[in-house]
């Protein structure tokens, strides 16, 4: 009986510390934690991409984060959004680096 109090204890906690984050694996498959719905980076991406410009690698690396996000449907329509983007934009870099 101990253990599953401290097991729903647990559980309680973990998801109040995810309450507001999307899941995702960072690019050693380790897990991390994404805040807010990435709509910032979106709008910063795609005004890199109007521009013709080279996205920074820090930009680079939230966008493979959003790529492998576990975006699910109470994440909202924005975070889904966000994550179809990152993934063109990190099959678009993998394409031109495969060449």
């Amino acid at each position: 009986m101990r253990y599953r109090n401290e097991d729903d204890r647990l559980r309680r906690l973990e998801a109040a510390l995810a309450e507001g984050t999307v899941s995702t694996t960072d690019e050693a498959g380790r897990r991390a934690w994404l805040e807010g719905s990435g709509l910032s980076l979106a709008f910063r991406l795609m005004e890199i991409q109007d521009e013709g410009g080279v996205i920074p690698d820090d930009l680079q690396r939230e966008a493979d984060l959003w790529s492998r996000a576990e975006v699910r449907e109470e994440h909202g329509t924005v975070a889904k959004a966000v994550q179809e983007l990152c993934r063109a934009i990190t099959r678009n870099e993998d394409d031109n680096h495969g060449r």
